[in-house]
């Protein structure tokens, strides 16, 4: 089920169907009174897939009704209030800090100095964005994301070490035990031996230690607090908090949200994820939240070699075998608690000599932390766990994970467990493992074929996007949005918020100007023997249709290559006709027709940024470069016509390509 954003709303289904008139793809849209919308593929951003907040459906809707329009009124309501909310938020924020951090400290070099690794381009600039942001009058309000093991919490190391030298308190908040306590780990170490005061305070502790800790803290003796959402308790004094830096913000309670929100007024604040910003929400965000993307790779970092296959013990075996033989460690990933003892008894079988132990949430905390701190320390070989490693573990000794039953598990949550592994510059393995005899449901394939074939370097980023952009997505906000998100869709939303925030801004998304419209008597779609699946066409189509600049484009075509191996000449006609639409885009074309006799472009007067005289020159000269006869007529009252004549459509084709390179190139160098 998917939705669009030009008012014919919910429909129950749709299906790629073939026009042989203009030989490319449509889609058919079926709704719930039986009528039928054909979309052609120029038009596919109009239509987005529905993601709601929860399992309920909504209601369908029916061509020819106002109720798709009443309904995003009403979206469009609830929008401004929250834009409202969050311009309320900024403007409380306003308010200067009352006091100023160093801008200089031994400290920072022994920092820097102490990193293993060599920093990279983004995390540079991520750390410099904050810099600048703790150097200004008004609190900071950063969001810093990117693919896990890029190096997010060395940045926000960086801004910590700034604000503690200043003598101010540090609180680094975290979803879960697990990731508390591998900050920890990791900030002991590289803060601990500089003087900084480190602690945690979460269930890995007893009351009688938690009551210590707040102690000391009323006291100013600890520099930086780490722990879960017991940080946020109204016991744990906040007088001296100069920065709370927030570690995957979206899986905290409404509750929590609600803390951290009035915390937000007054401290400077740092928000980690390793989760996908969706562009539109992004989009909403710009001049109320300031975003900082991290997507170099580490140096040295290698791709994740990943295989789908059916579970066979002899092949468990020789993974385990295998990464235990070169020194390392290896996770065992079994999503079902009481199954484990038997897991357990035949792995301790197999492995008489090693350390095996297991970890899951129903362990006590003691004994939880106790694993967990022997298999950073190295002493325990084989980690046999549920998802509840999904984030937070960074050893890097670690490189073979198997993951049984993986067609049980959400793309996010592979995405994010294979990102377990792979964390230094050994090679690691992934092993997704499926039963034998075991019909996988279409989804389900999906997920593992693209978890198997996007191992390079940060493509796992771009995939999991799709899964990743709906985890709560009904509190991004509040709770008071979910209803409205369920109603018309996460996608339109987005977009909707992005409108109200422009408007209230007073800019016009670019986006919002229609592409030239081509017509082209070729065939221009995507192959079926060459992309079989019709959900890999359909979101194709979409991103092209999306696309409103030539390198962008030509991101795609790479995409193509690299998943599909070299294509044929109906997708080259498709990718022709976008490159044409991107270089025509911000000039005043309405309409381009290329066909077997002739090359027609309709320019729109009034719609140009350079005066007409200048216009008509570019014109002229674009023309001339071809080498092609050509004429220049007007085609209404308003518009212009350019013409060529042609004697074959692979002429047209090149005839139209280059004209558009040369207008696009000629009016450029007039505007400067």
């Amino acid at each position: 089920m998917v939705h669009q954003d030009f008012g014919v709303g919910l429909y129950r289904g749709l299906s790629l169907v073939g026009n042989k008139k203009n030989q490319e793809e449509n889609i058919k849209i079926e709704y719930a009174d039986g009528g039928v919308v054909y979309v052609p593929v120029g038009r596919f951003n109009r239509v987005h897939r529905y993601v709601g907040v929860n399992e309920s459906l909504p209601n369908l809707s029916k061509l020819g009704t106002g109720a798709w329009e009443r309904q995003k009124e009403l979206a469009i309501k609830n929008a401004t209030e929250v834009v409202d909310h969050l311009v309320a938020i900024h403007v409380a924020r306003s308010s200067p800090r009352g006091f100023k951090y160093l801008k200089e400290d031994s400290l920072f070099d022994q920092l820097e100095d102490s990193f293993p690794y060599e920093e990279t381009p983004d995390q540079i600039g991520a750390i410099d964005d904050i810099y600048k942001d703790l150097s200004k009058k008004t609190p900071m309000d950063r969001l810093v994301y990117g693919d896990v093991g890029f190096g997010k919490t060395e940045v926000a190391l960086r801004a910590a070490i700034r604000v503690i030298v200043s003598g101010r308190a540090v609180f680094f908040l975290t979803p879960t035990t697990i990731l508390s306590d591998q900050h920890y780990i990791t900030c002991l170490n590289r803060l601990g031996s500089l003087g900084v005061e480190v602690e945690l305070l979460s269930r890995f502790k007893n009351k009688k230690d938690q009551r210590l800790i707040i102690e000391r803290l009323h006291q100013n003796k600890i520099d930086l607090l780490i722990g879960t959402h017991r940080i946020l308790g109204v016991d744990v004094p906040t007088e001296n908090l100069g920065l709370l830096i927030v570690d995957e913000e979206h899986r905290f309670g409404v509750k929590d949200k609600e803390t951290i929100r009035k915390l937000k007024k007054r401290v400077d604040v740092l928000t980690l994820t390793a989760t996908p910003i969706p562009r539109t929400l992004q989009q909403s965000l710009v001049g109320i939240r300031d975003t900082s993307r991290i997507e170099t790779p580490p140096t040295d970092r290698l791709p994740i070699e990943t295989f789908v296959q059916h579970f066979d013990w002899v092949a468990v075996k020789e993974a385990i075998a295998t990464e235990l033989r070169r020194g390392g460690q290896v996770y065992f990933l079994h999503n079902n608690i009481e199954q484990l003892p038997f897991y357990l008894e035949k792995l301790e079988a197999l492995f008489p000599k090693k350390t095996i132990a297991i970890a899951h949430g129903r362990v006590s905390s003691r004994e939880l932390e106790k694993t967990i701190l022997s298999f950073f320390n190295g002493t325990i070989d084989v980690l046999l766990c549920t998802t509840i490693i999904e984030s937070g573990l960074d050893v890097q000794n670690a490189n073979t994970i198997i993951i049984n039953n993986a067609q049980n598990l959400g793309l996010a949550q592979l995405y994010q467990i294979r990102g377990r592994v792979g964390r230094g510059k050994k090679q690691a393995f992934c092993y997704l493992c499926i039963p034998k005899k075991t019909a996988l449901m279409p989804d389900a394939f999906q997920r593992l074929r693209a978890i198997e074939h996007h191992t390079a370097l940060g493509s796992g980023y771009g995939v999991a996007m799709r899964d990743l952009e709906i985890r709560g997505a009904g509190s991004l906000f509040g709770y008071k949005q979910s209803g409205q998100i369920s109603r018309i869709g996460f996608e339109l939303y987005n977009k909707i918020l992005t409108d109200v925030l422009s408007n209230k801004q007073g800019e016009v998304l670019a986006e919002e100007k229609e592409k030239a419209g081509v017509v082209f008597s070729g065939p221009a779609f995507i192959d079926e023997g060459y992309m079989p699946l019709v959900q890999d066409r359909l979101s194709f189509y979409q991103k092209i249709s999306k696309v409103f600049a030539v390198d962008d484009l030509f991101e795609i075509k790479e995409e193509f290559l690299d998943r599909f191996g070299v294509f044929g000449k109906n997708i080259e006609n498709l990718f022709l006709i976008t490159e044409i639409q991107c270089l025509l885009y911000p000039h005043p074309v309405s309409k381009c027709k290329i066909s077997t006799s002739d090359v027609v472009f309709i320019f729109e007067e009034g719609r140009g940024e350079i005066p007409t005289e200048s216009f008509l020159t570019a014109l002229r000269e674009a023309a001339k470069n071809i080498g092609t006869p050509f004429k220049v007529s007007p085609n209404s009252a308003q518009s212009l016509k350019v013409s060529f004549k042609v004697k074959s459509l692979g002429v047209a084709r090149d005839i139209a390509l280059n004209f558009s390179k040369n207008f696009s190139v000629i009016v450029s160098r007039l505007s400067l």
